[in-house]
């Protein structure tokens, strides 16, 4: 089974300047299809540079986005929710710029505030509602929203696997899916294979990141097992490989990433195009 193999370059930035644009013919010769680039800064000149050398390098793209403090989708306040349908769609724009099929990331709820409680009735349904409009905005741009659940320090409101499942049932919108990233999984799930297998065809993008967020396959992943998992539910979307580093330093703070995880970009690289058993 073919997927296309992603790079995230959140491993060098949460937002691309000129002289990151040069390790896109980087992936180009390490085999990846495409990159998975960061969306919710940028402007409409970076873009346009982004995609300009993605054309070049015969590269296409996914694009990374989250939901923000004054446009969270579970919010209590009404004005509050429809910026965030509003947020998502430009974001869905910004993808579109670049091509991009699917727009990944924590898009459920604000990243970074913690309610304290544990997610409630009307927090699900508000998010369901609001991620159900936003869902005809992603079709309208030829995207897919392709929600991630994370850890329980990162978030409070979409964890698991199987939480992340009943969100989209309960959004109902078909341009609105899953994501499974290995990182959280390790932490939030007991069986990262059954986890897989539980999401099935409401599965829609696979990050491939290792416990520790370093180079993949030197950690405590069981890529193989997660790897076999997704080949026995049918999956052929996206695999996209997410380390982080220390390159952005302040992004690397924010990430509590405190030591280097790798060798180089070009080590992470070769590493996880080795991961999925490209050349």
């Amino acid at each position: 089974m073919t997927r296309r193999l992603g790079f995230s370059f959140l491993y060098f930035t949460p937002r691309v300047l000129a002289g990151h644009l040069p390790w896109l013919g980087r992936l180009a010769h390490h085999g990846y299809d495409g990159a998975e680039l960061p969306v919710v800064d940028a402007t409409d000149e970076e873009l346009s540079s982004m995609r300009r050398v993605l054309d070049a390098e015969g590269l296409t793209a996914t694009a990374v986005g989250f939901a923000i403090e004054g446009a969270n989708p579970v919010d209590p306040d009404p004005a509050v929710r429809r910026a965030a349908v509003e947020h998502i769609g430009r974001l869905c724009e910004k993808a579109a710029v670049l091509g991009a099929d699917v727009l990944a990331g924590p898009l459920h709820s604000a990243y970074g505030p913690f309610t304290e409680l544990p997610p409630t009735g009307d927090e699900q349904r508000w998010c369901a509602e609001v991620l159900h409009e936003a869902g005809g905005l992603a079709a309208a741009a030829g995207v897919t929203l392709a929600l991630e659940p994370l850890n329980r320090f990162e978030c409070y409101f979409l964890n698991t696997a199987a939480d992340c499942s009943d969100l989209v049932r309960a959004i109902d919108h078909p341009k609105v899916l899953g994501l499974l990233d290995t990182h959280h999984a390790h932490i939030e799930e007991d069986d990262l294979p059954a986890a897989i297998e539980s999401m099935g065809q409401a599965l829609g993008h696979v990050q491939l990141s290792e416990n520790h967020r370093g180079t993949p396959g030197r950690g405590q992943i069981d890529f193989p097992a997660a790897l076999a998992a997704l080949d026995r539910i049918g999956y052929e979307g996206w695999l996209v490989i997410e380390a982080f580093s220390r390159q952005d330093p302040a992004f690397g703070s924010a990430l509590r990433i405190w030591r280097s995880l790798d060798d180089g970009p070009e080590d992470v690289l070769r590493a996880g195009a080795r991961l999925v058993g490209r050349p």
